[in-house]
């Protein structure tokens, strides 16, 4: 039997090993912690920095691409030059103020192509907003919304409309989040027209410029890729719709104000979309958005194509084309 002394000092030894043991945890686990804290902290604070330094160049300059400085009448990867050949981008007129077609004319821009010619790998949102009303004028990026860390620079400027100059905001977000989904849409059909060729309709409801390399048009009998001309990499601004015609030429010179007409491998959608019924495909690898018709549903001939009630809807309807506005 252990006399109760010298079980009274086992006892303390027992406890000094649980409470040193205990301290070794809570020690190691407060280092892990710091230096989980101090990694996102020296991450935020790169944030920070980029997020002044592209705000600094969009506020900066009136930008300027290949010697022309109203960039914002070039495209991503048509004409010539192009605006992925490498740019400064600035948003502002000669005379310092916003210029809200360059605002805008983010929208051609597809998110790693802005990202890769503003120097970050963030996550990345450019907002324009009027002061009062608060009201937003322009947007483009990723949906900041679901961010887990987000950093936002805000600059004060005056920015030029048809009703003069304004105060806005010029936003500029990083942020750790996804990449914005620039899943194409089907959203109005041609599939028998009175005159001239058969088109179809495509919508890019995303906030950055979608590409449209690799996507195809089908019917049940066959399958083309979607084509621009030579040395093009086909886009499709932010909100914004393009067409894809059997004959772009003719359809070009049937509405001339649209901007985004795309061909196809062998002058035809698909086979040749039928008369009487049909079913027509967008696709990207496993991805695919259909609209099956039959000429009950209307547009049969009459100058009427059959049009999506909204792009995300089931329903179409026959009604006057509108090819490129959605």
């Amino acid at each position: 039997m252990i006399p109760r002394q010298e079980e009274g000092v086992t006892h303390v030894i027992e406890f000094t090993f649980a409470l040193t043991l205990f301290l070794i945890i809570i020690q190691a686990f407060s280092t892990t912690m710091d230096f989980r804290i101090g990694v996102d902290l020296d991450s935020n604070d790169n944030r920070i920095a980029a997020a002044r330094s592209i705000t600094h160049e969009l506020a900066g300059s009136s930008g300027n691409a290949s010697g022309t400085v109203d960039w914002e009448t070039l495209e991503w990867g048509s004409g010539s030059p192009q605006l992925s050949a490498g740019l400064t981008v600035g948003l502002l007129t000669e005379t310092g103020v916003l210029s809200l077609a360059k605002c805008e004319a983010l929208a051609k821009f597809t998110y790693n192509g802005l990202r890769d010619e503003l120097g970050t790998k963030e996550g990345l949102s450019v907002e324009v907003r009027t002061l009062s009303p608060d009201a937003r004028v322009s947007f483009w990026g990723g949906d900041v919304s679901k961010a887990t860390v987000s950093v936002t620079e805000e600059r004060i400027l005056l920015l030029r409309t048809t009703d003069g100059d304004v105060p806005a905001k010029l936003r500029v977000t990083l942020f750790s989040g996804v990449t914005p989904d620039t899943t194409l849409r089907l959203t109005e059909v041609m599939y028998q027209p009175a005159a001239g060729t058969e088109w179809v309709e495509i919508y890019n409801p995303a906030y950055v410029a979608a590409e449209v390399d690799g996507w195809k048009l089908s019917d049940l009998a066959e399958e083309d890729l979607i084509l621009g001309g030579d040395g093009e990499t086909l886009t499709i601004p932010a909100r914004s719709a393009a067409i894809v015609a059997a004959s772009p030429t003719d359809f070009a010179s049937r509405y001339p104000s649209v901007s985004y007409v795309f061909g196809l491998e062998d002058s035809a959608i698909g086979d040749g979309l039928g008369n009487i019924a049909d079913t027509i495909a967008l696709g990207y690898h496993t991805y695919s958005d259909t609209l099956a018709y039959e000429d009950d549903d209307g547009a049969a001939g009459d100058g009427n194509s059959l049009t999506r009630d909204c792009p995300t809807c089931d329903n179409w309807t026959a009604a006057a084309p509108t090819p490129g506005t959605v």
